[in-house]
Parts: C-alpha cells; sequence; structure tokens
C-alpha cells in the first residue's frame, strides 16, 4: 500500500507560511504535543478537529469544541458536521487559526 500524505500550510499566525506534512492521524488543537497544535489560539478546542486517512482519502472530522470548524473556499463556506473529505484547495477555520490543504500527496 502507498503512503499518502497530507500537506497544510499555515495561512496565519506566528508559523504563517509553514507546511506541516500528515502521514497518520493527527488532532488540531490549541493546547498539548503534535504538529497542529497552537498554543497562542487560546479559542481552540483540545481538540478542536481529527484529519485522517481512511478509504483511501484524507478527511477533517470536527469534534465538539466551543467555537465551530469551517471550510470557506466552496461558493457557499461551511461549517463542518462530522467528517468530509478533503480536496487540494480546501481552506479550513478554526477560531483564529487558518489551514490550507496544499497537497495530497502519494509516494
Amino acid at each position: 500500500m502507498r503512503n499518502v500524505r497530507l500537506i497544510l500550510e499555515l495561512l496565519n499566525g506566528p508559523l504563517d507560511g509553514h507546511k506541516v506534512t500528515l502521514e497518520a492521524e493527527t488532532f488540531w488543537r490549541g493546547n498539548g504535543e503534535g504538529p497542529l497544535a497552537f498554543p497562542w489560539d487560546r479559542e481552540l478546542g483540545n481538540p478542536q478537529a481529527r484529519f485522517f486517512f481512511e478509504e483511501g482519502n484524507w478527511w477533517l472530522e470536527s469534534l465538539p469544541a466551543r467555537h465551530g470548524t469551517y471550510r470557506l473556499n466552496r461558493e457557499n463556506p461551511e461549517r463542518i458536521e462530522g467528517k468530509v473529505k478533503l480536496e487540494v484547495g480546501d481552506i479550513l477555520k478554526a477560531s483564529g487559526t487558518w489551514l490550507l490543504v496544499s497537497q495530497i500527496k502519494q509516494d
């Protein structure tokens, strides 16, 4: 089976422009450990959302948090309820943190 990596680019904050590569399930959070922990964003949930690979695709699952998780690049921006399949170009927002799905890369 091939390794499928999700590459996210941070669109704001102290790490603006930094890219993060995910190869396994990862939580988007305000505190704690991991490549998607942003302690300067005090309104992010702990955790806010979960990125995971399933059925040959990368997904984002919104978790119960005070502020919602959104996909903004669609004709009608959407609040994510449950899980959504990610595509290159998706712009994701939770609290004050913005992420761009930069690449979905197979090795």
